[in-house]
């Protein structure tokens, strides 16, 4: 009985931290526009000389775009989490439902993965336009970070497909008794 209090209590903590996330995503576009010199300054990729600054209202706005293209598939995700983590809250937890939620998840996060290293290439391109020719910058970077990402979105549409046969097992079981 303490592990399904303590699964339903876990179920909620994670409810509550999608709930939160689904709030600040959108914060960070505001985040991006207003401390876009700073993060600019910060990056890894393009060397602080090559950047003007400050930074135009269209690199700003640049910059905020492509945030916002990055994050919209871990969003979409995050609102797919959010029914698989309330449907875990009311102990629905193999529903073929619960497994399209997790699966969508998934590929959020996976498509997040997979648009970061584009989106490192068009911000060099966003933060030296204005150099003069023969000192803009094409940037393309994968870092670990990138590839744990990736692995981890592959590893959850996995958990999401065996979700998926253990639904069907449960649906059949039920059907049976």
């Amino acid at each position: 009985m303490a592990t399904h209090d303590r699964t339903r209590l876990v179920c909620r903590l994670l409810y509550v931290w999608n709930v939160l996330a689904l709030w600040l995503v959108p914060l960070l576009l505001v985040w991006v526009w207003f401390y876009a010199d700073q993060i600019a300054a910060t990056n890894q990729y393009v060397p602080q000389k090559a950047i003007s600054f400050p930074l135009s209202a269209f690199t700003k706005a640049g910059m905020v775009l492509v945030t916002a293209l990055v994050a919209s598939p871990t969003y979409w995700g995050l609102f797919a989490l959010r029914r698989f983590l309330r449907a875990c809250c009311a102990e629905e937890y193999f529903t073929a439902q619960n497994s399209r939620n997790l699966k969508r998840f998934a590929l959020g996060f996976l498509g997040s993965a997979l648009l970061s290293p584009l989106s490192s290439g068009v911000m060099s391109v966003l933060l030296t336009i204005h150099n003069p020719p023969g000192q803009k910058m094409l940037v393309i970077g994968l870092s670990s970070t990138q590839v744990t990402m990736a692995a981890v979105g592959a590893l959850l549409l996995v958990v999401a497909s065996l979700l998926q046969r253990a639904s069907l097992i449960a649906e059949e079981h039920a059907q049976i008794i």
